[in-house]
Formats: structure tokens, C-alpha cells, sequence
């Protein structure tokens, strides 16, 4: 039985009482803030990180298309996973000029090396492999840039709270090996985009819909588990020869329509029995398992107002939202992956409202 001792971290773990203090007393909220700003100085560096020139003044990067924001926006502003997450430290509303934004390369370089992908024109077919590697490129960066800020911001946290130093070493431990990863993943992204390779990526999955959904999303998510419940990557690992394989989604809602891709790395073999059963799928169930997907395994989507009734009514998809891949247990004496397994099972797609169908289209 100890190997069922264990639990997922719940990122909503706070009680009425503290959200009620939290969303009264405004100084929680300073406090956070100002470490929030302290940890994204001391992450910042003082040449691009593309072109390696000085730069004092870095382009404000969007992880997801700005045009792709603006067209599920109301009034300017979209929703984030806070909707779900109900953390009262941390924003539901980013405008679109500030959601998903990360501050790494020059003006010159963001103009020119995601020049294909950000375009809309570019997509009246299915992305080239150039546009393919400019969104590894520039989910690499988003990466990067995340980690970089985490880092800084446990290491103030240590300093803050002497309680917390020992699991802020442990969080930065494996900030540092997702780092190293993440950097490769970059230069290959980069050497992909300056010699306009082709066969560096594999597109497993790229659809084209008639109308316009609520979702914005780009990133790159390690599943733990397919659809049967095989494992893909084994995320506790603890070789530093084990590298986490990724696979990048996108789901870019345009003018009338919008275009979902799904690729990884050429060669990234531990992914080939999930797309194949993912393409065995029917249309509605393929839009239900990247819904939740995306809810389950990152916080970086943005989401139209007009669905977050639906988003916060479904149960599931909060439990999603809320789900962390730490792990809490009073034994070291159990097995992550049995507990991961239940805790990323993605039957659960047919318990939560289908937000990618046509039934919530803007347009």
C-alpha cells in the first residue's frame, strides 16, 4: 500500500479565511510584488540573448502571437489559468500587450527571427518548417526566460524565510537541470532557423478550423502519460543523462478561423505511440484531450471571457488547473509514477466542456 502514499501539489491550496485576509490586506500583495520585481532584475542580463550584442532595453517578446491575443480579447484584456488556480496574489486579467511576455532578445532580432510564424498571411496553409522552428525558438526562449526568473526568485526566498531554504534549494536544483535542457533545446531551435532546416521537426498533428475559438496557446508540455497510461517521460528521474522529451502545441486563433499544430523533435521517439493514438481520435475527442492537456500541464494558455463561465463551473478542468507535478508525501517509500498516472489520466478529457469545439466559437 506505501506505493500509494503520495500526492500532487494543489496549486489553490488556500482556505476561505486566508483568501478573504489576502484579498483585504493589500500588503501581501505589495510584498509579492516587490519580490517579483527584485527576482526579474536579478534574472536580467545585459546582452540579447540571440545576437549577443549589449542591450539595455529588450523587446517585449510574446510567448503567443500578440494577433492571436487580440482576437479573443474583450476590451483588451484576456483570462488566465487564475481563473481556475484562484491564487488572490496573482492576476485572473492580463492585458494583451503584457500576456505571455518575456524580455530576453533585442527589438532588432524579435523583428526578424519569428518574422514567418507571426505572420497571419502565413497561414492559409499549414506552417513551413521554417515558421515550425521559429515557435521552437521561441517556446524554448519563453522557457528559458521562466526559469531564469524562478531561480532568482527562490534564491530571494531563501534569503526572506529560513524555513523555506531547503525546499527552495530543491526547486532550484531542478530549475537548473530544466535550464541546461532548455538551452539545447534552444540552440537547436537556433541553428534550425539561421540554416532554414527542414527536417529537424516532425509536425504530428496540424488542423485547420472554420471558426475562431476562445484559446490562445503556444508552448511545450513533457506529458507523463499517453492515452492507455504508458509512461512517456519519467520526470523523476534522477540521471543527468535522462533528458525530458517535449512535445510543442499551438492553437492560434485568427481573423475567421483557427490553426492548431502539434510537433516535436525529430527523432523524439517516446511521443510516437501517444500522436498515433491521438490521430485515431475522432475531431471533438482530438479538441477535448488538447484542452485539457494544455489546462493540465501548463499556465501559459490565455482564454476569452465568454467562456469563463464554463471554465470555472467545470470541476474537472479546475482540479486540472490546480494540479501541480510536485509531489507531497510523509514516505519516501512510494512510486511517483503511480500517483502522476491518476493524477494525468487523460480520460478525464470526457468530463470537461469542450472549449475548443465549435459550441464556444467567438466567431
Amino acid at each position: 500500500m506505501v506505493d500509494k502514499i503520495g500526492s500532487t501539489l494543489n496549486l489553490g491550496a488556500f482556505s476561505d479565511e486566508e483568501k478573504k485576509l489576502l484579498r483585504t490586506d493589500f500588503s501581501y500583495k505589495k510584498k509579492m510584488s516587490k519580490i517579483n520585481k527584485e527576482a526579474r532584475q536579478a534574472a536580467k542580463r545585459d546582452t540579447c540573448y540571440f545576437c549577443g550584442k549589449p542591450c539595455t532595453s529588450f523587446c517585449n517578446s510574446h510567448s503567443i502571437p500578440r494577433f492571436c491575443l487580440k482576437n479573443i480579447a474583450t476590451k483588451g484584456d484576456v483570462l488566465t489559468l487564475n481563473t481556475l488556480v484562484d491564487n488572490p496574489l496573482m492576476d485572473t486579467e492580463k492585458g494583451v500587450e503584457e500576456a505571455g511576455t518575456f524580455h530576453l532578445i533585442c527589438n532588432e532580432c524579435d523583428s526578424k527571427i519569428f518574422s514567418d510564424y507571426e505572420n497571419p498571411d502565413n497561414y492559409t496553409t499549414q506552417p513551413t518548417p521554417k515558421m515550425i522552428s521559429q515557435m521552437a525558438l521561441k517556446n524554448a526562449l519563453k522557457s528559458i526566460s521562466k526559469r531564469l526568473f524562478e531561480i532568482e526568485l527562490f534564491n530571494i526566498t531563501a534569503k526572506i524565510s529560513a524555513s523555506a531554504r531547503g525546499f527552495t534549494q530543491v526547486k532550484n536544483n531542478i530549475n537548473e537541470i530544466d535550464l541546461k535542457e532548455y538551452e539545447v533545446n534552444y540552440k537547436k531551435a537556433k541553428k534550425a532557423v539561421e540554416k532554414n532546416s527542414t527536417n529537424d521537426y516532425y509536425v504530428c498533428y496540424y488542423e485547420k478550423l472554420d471558426y475562431i475559438v476562445p484559446i490562445a496557446f503556444q508552448g511545450s508540455v513533457a506529458l507523463v502519460v499517453d492515452f492507455e497510461g504508458n509512461m512517456i517521460n519519467n520526470i523523476y528521474n534522477p540521471s543527468p543523462e535522462y533528458v525530458i522529451q517535449n512535445i510543442h502545441i499551438s492553437i492560434l486563433p485568427l481573423k475567421t478561423e483557427t490553426v492548431i499544430t502539434m510537433f516535436i523533435e525529430d527523432g523524439d521517439k517516446r511521443y510516437r505511440r501517444f500522436y498515433k493514438q491521438f490521430n485515431k481520435l475522432p475531431l471533438e475527442d482530438k479538441l477535448a484531450a488538447l484542452t485539457y492537456i494544455i489546462f493540465l500541464y501548463s499556465e501559459d494558455m490565455y482564454f476569452s471571457k465568454s467562456i469563463e463561465k464554463e471554465v470555472a463551473e467545470s470541476q474537472t478542468l479546475c482540479n486540472a488547473g490546480q494540479t501541480s507535478q510536485d509531489m507531497l508525501s510523509p514516505t519516501p517509500f512510494f512510486d511517483p509514477f503511480e500517483t502522476l498516472k491518476v493524477s494525468h489520466d487523460l480520460s478525464k478529457r470526457h468530463e470537461i466542456p469542450n472549449l475548443l469545439s465549435e459550441k464556444y466559437r467567438i466567431l
